[in-house]
């Protein structure tokens, strides 16, 4: 079967194809992560093979498909170059005492009943003023995550918090990049689109709220392994100055991302001042080549308890060299489904079998959900549901803002639940916790789609178009 050729001379496959592709997709997908258990790269080369020789025999040609991926690629630069910055951002906040400061005041203060809500308010308002779940979880997730090992907390729990948190900036915060390609993608103003996540995002927030303070009411001061808490924070002092003074680091970071200077830059420049830092107050402890090259290969060293080397272990530019070919793996071939109109395909069947706004908005989670788990991408999931379903709302009469809205509600979310997704990825590298380990406690993130389509049911915030006063749409079902 020979590839279809649209009015501007594009090939594209057939819907029969597009099923055909992504059966493969699935097959390759499950032998590699449930049967043959094999490294994620691997199982993505495997996935390439595959779709690759699948579209050749449809017509396109390997040079075609490689442009295709080479676009994936080019289009990841910008997350890379974050990826790497992040790294180095986690070699110098550790070996300047930057992260080690937050956990010994952490492990002095907090008490586990304590400890999930302040973690969880903490990173939303950092999250919110940074703009950023990847900044969030990459700093205050890495020290929360430390505290929360003192205090003999899940690690999976502790990530779940943290991702909650983080997760809200990126949906309210109006110096994210998600909250910015939301409503460009469908069509609305940021301002609009920050209004209506408000009927989602609060629930959701206050949903988690209430049970993150239920599993804090099974923790108390007793169930605080004192012994651990004492060896971690020993060992801290032992190798380290520990010192608020450190803590000027994190608030010049937030200050320079509240300053809207680019996050990669931002986070460079983190990384130099942590270096500074290092420099005058670890220098009797860590010699001068020693301080430099945690910003390219992290830490090693050991620190005499087995809790602290797993927990400061780490960062550095190399460190995050896996997810860097992760990275361009899963967008690469998300390029080619995509380029090869594999995607559109799918997306443009559903659209046709949508009859009310009802199922106008499951099919956008539904949409987001299948996009992220095809292409890998946050941005993808965000960009390919909203461009095609824009025309959809006007049909129904439906306003934009509930489009932008429902697709942060599904794609921004279901990102960090996939394990083979970029953010899902960079997350469980970062915090050291898989996917499926934190994915249960990440309550914003579960509750978000879910309230979402239960708007969708009832009718509650699916505004009419602007032009119809901005009522609300009576007929869902």
């Amino acid at each position: 079967m020979k590839a279809l050729i649209d009015e501007q001379g594009k090939k594209y496959v057939s819907f029969g194809s597009a099923v055909l592709c992504i059966a493969a997709l699935v097959v390759v997908l499950m032998l590699g992560f449930a049967i043959w258990q094999i490294d994620t790269k691997v199982v993505f080369v495997l996935a390439l093979v595959v779709v690759s020789s699948i579209l050749m025999l449809h017509g396109f040609k390997l040079e075609e498909i490689l442009k295709f991926f080479v676009d994936g690629c080019h289009s990841s630069m910008d997350v890379v170059l974050i990826l790497m910055s992040v790294g180095a951002v986690i070699g110098t906040w550790i070996i300047s005492g930057v992260v080690p400061t937050i956990i010994y005041y952490g492990l002095e203060i907090l008490t586990p009943s304590a400890f999930l809500l302040t973690g969880f308010f903490l990173c939303c308002i950092v999250s919110f003023f940074v703009g950023s779940s990847y900044s969030t979880i990459a700093t205050m997730g890495v020290a929360f995550l430390g505290i929360g090992m003192g205090l003999g907390i899940n690690p999976g729990l502790t990530a779940g918090m943290v991702v909650s948190g983080a997760l809200f900036g990126d949906k309210m915060s109006p110096f994210s990049d998600t909250t910015n390609l939301a409503p460009a993608a469908a069509g609305t103003n940021i301002y609009k689109h920050i209004n209506s996540m408000l009927y989602t995002t609060i629930p959701a927030m206050v949903i988690t709220i209430i049970l993150y303070a239920i599993h804090s009411m099974r923790f108390s001061a007793d169930a605080v392994e004192i012994e651990l808490v004492e060896k971690i924070n020993t060992a801290l002092v032992s190798n380290f100055n520990i010192t608020p003074i450190l803590l000027i680091v994190p608030v010049f970071t937030i200050f320079l991302i509240v300053r809207k200077v680019p996050p990669v830059i931002a986070m460079l420049m983190s990384s130099c001042f942590a270096i500074i830092m290092a420099l005058v107050f670890q220098s009797n402890i860590y010699d001068f080549k020693t301080i430099l090259n945690a910003l390219g290969n992290g830490v090693s060293k050991e620190f005499g308890v087995p809790e602290v080397n797993r927990l400061l272990n780490r960062g550095g530019i190399i460190a995050m060299m896996d997810v860097v070919a992760w990275t361009f793996l899963t967008l690469g071939l998300g390029e080619i489904l995509r380029g090869a109109g594999v995607i559109d395909a799918f997306l443009t069947r559903l659209l046709k079998i949508v009859k009310k706004p009802r199922g106008l908005v499951l099919s956008t989670l539904l949409f987001s959900l299948v996009t992220a788990c095809l292409t890998a991408s946050q941005y993808l999931a965000i960009l390919l549901p909203g461009q095609l379903m824009r025309d959809a709302y006007t049909k129904f009469k439906v306003d934009k803002r509930v489009l932008s809205r429902t697709l942060e509600d599904g794609g921004t979310m279901f990102s960090f639940l996939i394990p083979w997704d970029t953010a899902g990825i960079y997350t469980s590298s970062v915090l050291g916790v898989s996917v499926l380990s934190y994915a249960p406690y990440a309550y914003l993130l579960l509750a978000s789609p879910i309230i979402a389509a239960i708007y969708a049911f009832t009718g509650f915030a699916i505004f009419k178009d602007e032009s119809q006063n901005g009522e609300i749409v009576k007929e869902v079902n």
